[in-house]
């Protein structure tokens, strides 16, 4: 029988975040959530994607005569993509004189990551690093994730998942065991308020995180939440009270990282036909202080010198929102 094959759409080498010491991170494809402030949207289909990257179109047309569906056109001497229109076929990638397209995704199985990974041992062992599964959501193709971490965690490789939450507490618990540290993503209190920011209500998240932090801390699994402060989203007082409160009654006293709004994603949106929603430029106004004041609402709630801002060495991680 084949072994099953998760689609990743990258592998990041010599990272310093998301996780002590040197990191590979790798990042599987497909999430649950729609956040819309989200910096991977690479990682929100499950399937393979056709990217494209207009700055480096030629205007050669070659794609134009190739595709039967008329998903490329000329315009002054670009190319313009219809995404709507294509079924993803891969045939343009050849022609492409520009080489501005690309398959986003591949098809691994655990063993080939773990080799992946396994390739940067000695800089594991230098510098105390290991794995982080990240994404779009790992858990979304459990199997694979899940075995993967097992692998690392056989081979004495430290381990660490970002996750949303958004899945069955049995496929948290079984990938939770196999974890050093889990990052969970904790973006806004009220329900309905979550689902018009996210795709998704809360419900599920919160359970899963009070069931996380009551069963990790005896098995040696480090809990971080992560708050990812976007303005005029969640930054909103009420919204963080509510959250401190929620962190204050669970067990294990988990650490809380605030993550700054960055727009690094921005640009990958139209790539693969996407818009992009937040209005950047107010998001990025005057954020230290922002950040600033969303630390001191929650740290007047929750346990002493728990809350970290993004790089703080409490959360081990300087990553911004995914």
């Amino acid at each position: 029988m084949d072994e099953k094959k998760a689609i990743v759409f990258d592998i990041g080498r010599y990272r310093h975040t998301d996780g002590p010491g040197i990191r590979t991170i790798i990042f599987f494809k497909g999430c649950p959530l729609r956040c819309k402030w989200c910096s991977n949207p690479f990682g929100l289909s499950p399937k393979l994607q056709l990217s494209v990257n207009p700055e480096r179109c030629l205007g050669c047309g070659r794609c134009v005569l190739l595709c039967e569906r008329e998903v490329n056109s000329l315009l002054e001497a670009k190319v313009q993509v219809d995404f709507s229109k294509c079924t993803h076929c891969f045939a343009c990638i050849p022609s492409c004189l520009g080489q501005n397209r690309a398959i986003t995704g591949k098809a691994y199985t655990a063993r080939e990551l773990f080799e992946e990974a396994y390739k940067d041992l000695a800089f594991y062992r230098k510098q105390g690093g290991g794995v982080t599964l990240s994404g779009g959501e790992a858990l979304m193709q459990p199997d694979v994730a899940i075995e993967l971490l097992r692998l690392c965690r056989s081979n004495y490789l430290n381990t660490c998942l970002e996750t949303s939450a958004y899945t069955s507490w049995d496929i948290l618990q079984e990938a939770a065991r196999y974890c050093h540290t889990v990052f969970v993503d904790l973006k806004h209190m009220n329900p309905q308020t979550h689902r018009e920011l996210t795709g998704v209500g809360n419900e599920r998240i919160l359970e899963n995180i009070v069931q996380l932090c009551q069963w990790a801390p005896e098995r040696g699994c480090r809990v971080i939440l992560r708050i990812p402060i976007i303005p005029g989203y969640n930054d909103e007082e009420e919204n963080l009270i509510r959250a401190a409160q929620f962190i204050r009654r669970l067990k294990g006293n988990p650490e809380v990282n605030l993550l700054p709004y960055h727009n690094l994603g921005e640009q990958k949106y139209p790539m693969i036909g996407r818009e992009y929603e937040p209005d950047i430029p107010a998001m990025l106004q005057n954020q230290d202080s922002v950040m600033q004041r969303s630390k001191r609402i929650l740290e007047g709630h929750v346990a002493e010198n728990r809350v970290s801002l993004g790089g703080d060495s409490i959360a081990l991680t300087g990553r911004g929102t995914r």
